[in-house]
C-alpha cells in the first residue's frame, strides 16, 4: 500500500475505528498491515482491513474495518477479499459491524451468525 493510498484511506478507516471499541489506533492498524498480520484493501472511495483467523477446525477471514463508499465496499473490495481468502484456505468470512452491514450483504449470502455485546469496565 502506497503512502498516497494510506493518506486517501485514513479518514474512512478512522471512522470505522470509531465504531470498533477503541482498542486500536490507525497507527496500530498500519503496523499490523506492515507486519503482514492484516491486509489492507484500498479502493478509490473506500477501504477495508482484514485479518485471517485460524481456529482448530477452520480458517476464516475477518473483515475488521471498512469505511467509505458502500457500493465500492460491497461490489468491488469484498469480492476481491473473498477471492484472496479462498486462495489462502479460508472457509468463511466473518464481519463484525453495525446492523446496516447485515442488510447490505444479505443478497450476497451473508447471514447473522451471532451477536456481539459489550460492557465497559
Amino acid at each position: 500500500m502506497t503512502a498516497a493510498e494510506r493518506q486517501r484511506c485514513s479518514g474512512w478507516l478512522e471512522a470505522a475505528l470509531a465504531h470498533a471499541g477503541g482498542g486500536h489506533t490507525l497507527e496500530d492498524v498500519w503496523g499490523l498491515v506492515d507486519a503482514g498480520e492484516a491486509q489492507a484493501w484500498p479502493g478509490d472511495h473506500a477501504a477495508m482491513v482484514t485479518l485471517i483467523e485460524d481456529e482448530p477446525q477452520a480458517r476464516r477471514l475477518l473483515i475488521w474495518l471498512a469505511g467509505g463508499d458502500l457500493e465500492e465496499l460491497v461490489g468491488r473490495l469484498r469480492p476481491r477479499a473473498e477471492a484472496w481468502a479462498r486462495t489462502n484456505g479460508c472457509q468463511r468470512v466473518l464481519i463484525v459491524g453495525r446492523p446496516g452491514w447485515e442488510r447490505a450483504l444479505a443478497p450476497m449470502g451473508y447471514a447473522p451468525l451471532a451477536r456481539i455485546i459489550a460492557k465497559e469496565l
